[in-house]
C-alpha cells in the first residue's frame, strides 16, 4: 500500500452529482476542477465542476481505484501536509462565495467570485493579513 494522498470535498449543488456527495478533486482548470463522485443515478462519474459548488475541502488517503479520474489525472501528493495546505487555501478562497442551482435559485448567499479573488490576493500580498 503506497502513501498517496489527495483532496476531497463535498458537493453543495449540482445537476448530475448528488448533493453532499464526497468527490475526489483532479487537476484544476481554474475556476473549475475535474472531480470523481457519485451521481444522482448511483454511478461513479468524472466531470468538470465549478469550485464554488464544493465545500469542506480536506486531505485524505487516496485508494488505488481513485487515482485515475476517467482519463484525467487526480491530484496526488506523497505527504499529507501538502494536500492539507492546498485544501486550506482553497477553502479560504471559496469561503462565503455565493452559489446558485442550475434553475437560478440561490443555494448560498455571500460575496462574488471577484470579491473572493481580491480577498485572496490581499491575503497573499500582505503575508496572510487582510482577510
Amino acid at each position: 500500500m503506497s502513501d498517496t494522498f489527495g483532496i476531497v470535498a463535498n458537493v453543495i449543488s449540482d445537476r448530475v452529482l448528488r448533493t453532499g456527495a464526497k468527490v475526489w478533486i483532479g487537476y484544476p482548470h481554474w475556476p473549475c476542477v475535474v472531480v470523481r463522485g457519485l451521481s444522482k443515478g448511483g454511478r461513479t462519474i468524472a466531470k468538470f465542476i465549478h469550485m464554488k459548488r464544493l465545500e469542506n475541502f480536506r486531505a485524505a488517503w487516496m485508494p488505488e481505484h481513485i487515482r485515475d479520474l476517467g482519463g484525467y489525472y487526480a491530484l496526488r501528493f506523497d505527504k499529507k501536509s501538502e494536500p492539507q495546505e492546498a485544501a486550506q487555501a482553497w477553502a479560504a478562497h471559496w469561503l462565503g462565495v455565493r452559489s446558485f442551482r442550475s434553475d437560478g435559485a440561490m443555494v448560498r448567499d455571500g460575496i462574488t467570485e471577484g470579491e473572493a479573488a481580491a480577498r485572496a490576493w490581499a491575503a497573499r500580498s500582505c503575508g496572510g493579513v487582510g482577510r
